[in-house]
């Protein structure tokens, strides 16, 4: 559980609440909505792939995800919303930034996020 409990994490979640209530009361935030939310996916979908592994699957605190789990995220991530979904819908457009963010979402969660938990003292 505590892996969701990640500060990054939760700051993810936090942002992209604000951007949807703003946009929803129709005063979208431009820098945020645009960037912000895009450079967080990846982090926050990643650290959610990595509390199941956690939880689930290896039921282990200390597994940290692999390289290529992350890669592959980048690489889903970027397929998926800024390839297929443009061309299946007009609410959606293609943008190499947004693949650029990502990218640097996935290696700050690679290099920040992606740690064990460590053993209380207590």
């Amino acid at each position: 559980m505590k892996t969701l409990l990640n500060p990054w994490f939760i700051a993810g979640c936090l942002t992209w609440i604000v951007v949807i209530t703003f946009r929803k009361l129709g005063h979208p935030l431009p820098y945020v909505n645009g960037f912000i939310n895009d450079a967080f996916a990846i982090p926050v979908i990643a650290n959610l792939g990595l509390w199941f592994q956690r939880m689930f699957v290896i039921k282990n605190n200390y597994y940290v995800l692999a390289p290529w789990h992350v890669i592959f995220i980048v690489i889903y991530v970027s397929l998926v919303f800024e390839g297929l979904l443009p061309l299946l819908s007009k609410a959606y457009t293609a943008d190499w930034t947004d693949v650029t963010l990502y990218v640097f979402g996935g290696i700050f969660f690679y290099v920040i996020m992606n740690k064990p938990i460590a053993k209380s003292r207590f």
